[in-house]
C-alpha cells in the first residue's frame, strides 16, 4: 500500500513537533532555561542602569522632565481639590510632547504622580529602578515624604529596589558608576 505525499508530510511535522515539546520540557525542568532567562535579565537591567547613571546628561534629563510637567494642567494634579488626595500616578496624556533625551532613555514607564512629580522607570518586575523628576520649589506632600534613595541632581533622584534590602546598595552604585566612568574616559 502507498501511503500519500502528504500524510507523510502530516507526520514528519507531527514528530518534529513532538521532540521539540519534549526537548522544552526537559530543558525547562532542568532549569538551565530559568537561568539563562535570569542571566540575560540582570545583564539588561545593569545596562539600563548603565546608561541611566553613566551615560545620560543629567541636567539635560531634569529640564526635559521639568518641560514635560510644566505641560501638564495643575487640576490633572489634584482631581478632587478640596476634598481627599489621590494617591497614585497617571500616564502621561498623548498630547505632551516627551523631549528627545527621555526618548533615548525608552523607559518602561513614564508617569506623574498625583502629587506632582515625574517618575520614569526604566525597569519593572524583578528589578525595579528610575529617577522621579520634581518641579522647581516642589513642596512635599507629607512630613515624611521620601525623594528618592539618591541624589543626581537638586530635584532629580534615582531610586531602586535594591536600597530596599541592602544598606550597602549605595556602594555598588558608586562601583558601578565608577567603573563606567572610567571606562569612558580611558
Amino acid at each position: 500500500m502507498k501511503v500519500s505525499k502528504k500524510i507523510t508530510l502530516v507526520i514528519t511535522v507531527s514528530l518534529a513537533v513532538f521532540f521539540c515539546i519534549l526537548f522544552g520540557y526537559f530543558v525547562l525542568r532542568s532549569n538551565l532555561a530559568m537561568r539563562i532567562f535570569i542571566d540575560y535579565a540582570i545583564k539588561q537591567s545593569q545596562q539600563r542602569r548603565v546608561l541611566l547613571l553613566c551615560k545620560t546628561d543629567h541636567h539635560a534629563l531634569l529640564n526635559a522632565g521639568r518641560e514635560i510637567l510644566n505641560q501638564i494642567p495643575k487640576e490633572h494634579l489634584n482631581p478632587r481639590p478640596g476634598g481627599p488626595r489621590m494617591v497614585g500616578d497617571f500616564g502621561v496624556p498623548e498630547e505632551v510632547q516627551i523631549p528627545k533625551v527621555i526618548q533615548d532613555l525608552k523607559p518602561r514607564r513614564c508617569l506623574i504622580s498625583y502629587d506632582g512629580y515625574l517618575t520614569l522607570e526604566m525597569e519593572g518586575g524583578m528589578s525595579h529602578f528610575g529617577v522621579w523628576i520634581y518641579p522647581v520649589d516642589y513642596k512635599p506632600p507629607s512630613r515624611n515624604f521620601r525623594y528618592g534613595d539618591r541624589e543626581l541632581l537638586p530635584g532629580l533622584w534615582y531610586f531602586d529596589d535594591g536600597y530596599l534590602h541592602n544598606p550597602e546598595y549605595d556602594e555598588k552604585i558608586d562601583e558601578l558608576i565608577e567603573e563606567h566612568i572610567t571606562n569612558v574616559n580611558k
